[in-house]
């Protein structure tokens, strides 16, 4: 019921309310949709007759004080209350002046009245609408006020249904009256920061009786108003105020103002966009949305395409919805942010210059999808909505200016380097609607937005595949703005040098004599060639890197894998197959049988249960022992995921940590023999169930602390003036464009290397033809037993063009 009674008698307030109900003090309210776990506890203080709005609605007003022991005397201690609705009927005569009063599911708002009344800033809404109910609380003194709630009933109502409320037709409002209102979006502006304090929302709306109404909308809290996405959209209206401003009846939110939101699309859900968690929505209701979404389709040009970044023009201004998927302070009136929508734009763009190291967002993604994102420079009053946005969020960026860049352009500066191209502002100001829409994931603009961002991915997924892995690491250079290696840049070095500096071109080049004659530490830019390089045999130039204790170990090879497999199925050290009733046997099928040819080796798999790889090779994962070096790489072409073990004590068991510990995707992981303490098979036995099968997920669970592959070669480099050898390992991945872990599995990325080297130092060459490297490369000390000695080391170098090798 919306208004029950506690007694005194009974016990305390919080003992007769649900457990989860917490009391809040009205100095701790804040703006909120609705408070539905809270409860407050006021005296009335005040209390005005009911009036009627001007569609015949009953508001209540009251004002309540703080029931304290300790009574502040601040104007937080007294707070005005509205009751809204078919509640006033049964709070009017029950409640009187001087009752104590407990209320739950209150929706809070700011106080239009505050400056004037003295009270708090903020104001309760109270309604069924939102499931409100108002507790009499009776004290065991007879007090005039209270002994008549005490002796008598509370006024309850008839269930009758619910309230219906009137909506008056855009063309028949009228100045100075209170309506509830139904109508199209024909322009709006997202919610922005006012002169004051408050968020402000402008929105015109139109209906079928050919009205249009302006609506102004402030809240403290820009999550309580409208959610309006794009024009076109229905919105439904409760208790806003009609005034004249500049001649014309402009609307504003009276108290206890409320709205749903509606997608204008013909077809598309009735589910409302609101902050209320409660709200009355009937047939009736359902009818009337229907019927602005046909009459808008027919008859209003609002329903436009989105303009997509494939169709854009220059000096033109467009809607844009998107998927973020970067973004990036430029300084403090802009902000960047790098977005995609599934189509590439015609035209070539504008590559925003920032610090690399202020970039928020997945290096993979924003070079996998470089090809189709833009960047939109975002100003001014826009830049605090753009910084909150989450990357991956998906938005509409309203009014968004596109023109082709000029050497004179707007902040931020540009550098003579910098390719020209189209750009995209979102200017400051609010003209035309001009903001930053957030959409939720069930909004049907973005369902049509993924869709394409799906599509794109498969349709071009060939093209994404061929950006290499030094595209997405030099997302990660420590280089600024001013020393970023733009695009020109990049292309006037590659025809200059075999390899690009991507950080510090504005250091003056350093002989390498002069390099070898000052103390370390210290970083140089030098010219040289390079006329030596080890190892020759580039396959051994990848190592295992152990990033706790930074060891480095070899690969081990074949032979060495192969004699130990052989040593763990060896009749000496026989496995015993473990009992298949066993706990651990729930998780996993267990197969066994004889080597062809071998009587004394069993070949056992065990076969890991999962729901989603379930009689599917390519996902499932396989426990095995027993197999040969040939059986592992026969098992790891069919088979997900593999993990080689024993089970010599009935306990299945990681082997010796020389063997791989697990195989996936073609790629062999090794755990550290010093770092790693390796735990039993049925540790896994959680992950079954809930996943992932990762390598780095399966090595935390096991115990095994994951090698990781690298590059480590040493480079002789010689200027004319001298030579030094100067290490490359920490960013070979980044100087290559090559991935360590993959060239260990991929004969292509194999040749690739070849070819490179071939490039930068040419077999059977004199030093003359070799090519001339820009390198960065730092020295530093290393202890040598009793000595000292200086070592050199390659940094934020690139090789130029290494895609097209």
């Amino acid at each position: 019921m919306p208004l029950q009674q506690l007694r005194e008698s009974d016990g305390p307030i919080e003992a007769q309310l649900p457990s989860h109900m917490q009391r809040i003090k009205f100095e701790k309210l804040q703006l909120s949709a609705l408070c539905s776990n809270q409860y407050v506890v006021g005296t009335i203080l005040v209390k005005f007759t009911p009036h009627e709005s001007g569609t015949g609605e009953k508001i209540f007003k009251m004002v309540l004080e703080e029931s304290t022991a300790q009574q502040s005397v601040s104007n937080l201690a007294t707070i005005n209350t509205f009751i809204f609705g078919k509640l006033v009927i049964d709070c009017e005569h029950a409640l009187k002046q001087g009752d104590t009063v407990v209320l739950t599911k209150f929706q809070v708002s700011t106080s239009p009245s505050a400056s004037k009344d003295g009270r708090h800033a903020l104001q309760l809404e109270l309604s069924e609408e939102t499931g409100t109910t108002v507790y009499a609380y009776a004290k065991s003194v007879k007090e005039s006020a209270a002994s008549s709630i005490v002796h008598s009933p509370i006024i309850q109502r008839p269930k009758i249904g619910m309230q219906d409320y009137t909506y008056v037709p855009l063309n028949q409002i009228k100045d100075g009256v209170t309506v509830n209102v139904y109508g199209v979006v024909k322009f709006f502006k997202p919610p922005y920061r006012s002169k004051g304090t408050d968020f402000c929302s402008t929105v015109t709306i139109v209906d079928a009786s050919n009205g249009r109404l302006n609506c102004v909308l402030f809240n403290g809290n820009s999550d309580l108003l409208p959610k309006i996405y794009k024009v076109g959209d229905v919105v439904r209206f409760h208790r806003i105020k009609i005034q004249e401003f500049n001649k014309e009846l402009q609307a504003v939110n009276a108290a206890g103002f409320s709205a749903l939101t509606f997608d204008g699309t013909p077809g598309a859900s009735l589910k409302p966009r609101t902050s209320s968690k409660s709200y009355q929505f009937t047939t009736t209701d359902q009818l009337t949305v229907e019927e602005l979404r046909r009459w808008a389709n027919v008859n209003l040009s609002i329903h436009k395409p989105t303009v997509k970044l494939s169709e854009v023009k220059p000096a033109e201004y467009f809607d844009l919805t998107c998927q973020l998927i970067a973004k990036a302070v430029v300084d403090h009136s802009s902000v960047l942010l790098k977005v995609w929508d599934g189509t590439k734009c015609p035209h070539t763009l504008w590559q925003i210059p920032v610090d690399m190291n202020t970039l928020e967002g997945d290096p993979a993604d924003i070079h996998r999808l470089c090809k189709l994102s833009a960047d939109v420079l975002v100003y001014d009053n826009h830049v605090g909505a753009a910084n909150s946005l989450k990357v991956g969020t998906y938005v509409t960026i309203h009014n968004i200016h596109t023109k082709f860049a000029t050497l004179n352009t707007e902040k931020p500066s540009r550098s003579l380097d910098t390719a020209p191209g189209m750009e995209f502002h979102l200017h400051g100001g609010t003209s035309y609607g001009r903001g930053i829409t957030v959409l939720p994931e069930d909004c049907s603009d973005v369902q049509q937005l993924r869709q394409s961002l799906e599509s794109a991915l498969l349709a071009d997924q060939d093209s994404l595949g061929d950006l290499t892995l030094l595209e997405i690491l030099n997302t990660s250079s420590r280089s600024s703005a001013p020393e970023r290696a733009t695009a020109t840049h990049v292309e006037r070095c590659h025809q200059e040098s075999a390899t690009v500096l991507t950080a510090h071109q504005h250091i003056k080049s350093t002989s390498i004599q002069e390099v070898m004659d000052q103390t370390p530490p210290q970083k140089y830019r030098i010219r040289a060639k390079m006329v030596n390089y080890q190892p020759q045999a580039l396959h051994q130039s990848v190592k295992l890197y152990c990033p706790k204790c930074h060891s480095l170990q070899e690969i081990p090879c074949d032979d060495h894998i192969d004699n130990l497999l052989q040593d763990a199925y060896s009749p000496d050290s026989m496995a015993v197959a473990p009992d298949s009733q066993s706990p651990d046997a729930l998780w996993y099928q267990t197969a066994t049988w004889e080597a062809e040819g071998q009587r004394h080796r069993r070949i056992t798999v065990h076969f890991v249960k999962s729901d989603e790889a379930q009689r599917i090779p390519e996902r499932s994962t396989i426990l095995v022992e027993g197999v040969t070096l040939n059986e592992l790489y026969r098992l790891s072409k069919r088979f997900g995921s593999i993990i080689p073990i024993t089970s010599r004590t009935k306990c299945l068991t990681l082997n010796e940590l020389s063997i791989p510990f697990l195989i996936q995707d073609r790629k062999w992981h090794y755990g550290c023999r010093h770092c790693s303490h390796p735990q039993p098979m049925d540790a896994l036995q959680s992950l079954s169930q809930t996943g992932p099968w990762e390598s780095s997920v399966i090595a935390k669970i096991l115990g095994i602390q994951l090698l990781r592959y690298v590059f480590v070669m040493r480079f002789t480099l010689d200027d004319g003036s001298g030579s030094l050898d100067a290490l490359l390992w920490d960013e070979a991945e980044r100087f290559f464009g090559i991935s360590a872990t993959d060239v260990v599995v991929d004969d292509a990325l194999q040749e690739k290397l070849t070819r490179i080297m071939d490039t930068l130092c040419p077999p059977r060459t004199s030093k003359d033809d070799c090519p001339w490297l820009e390198c960065c490369i730092k020295s530093y000390y290393v202890n040598e037993g009793s000595e000292q000695k200086t070592h050199y080391q390659i940094f934020d170098t690139v090789v130029a063009g290494a895609e097209d090798f």
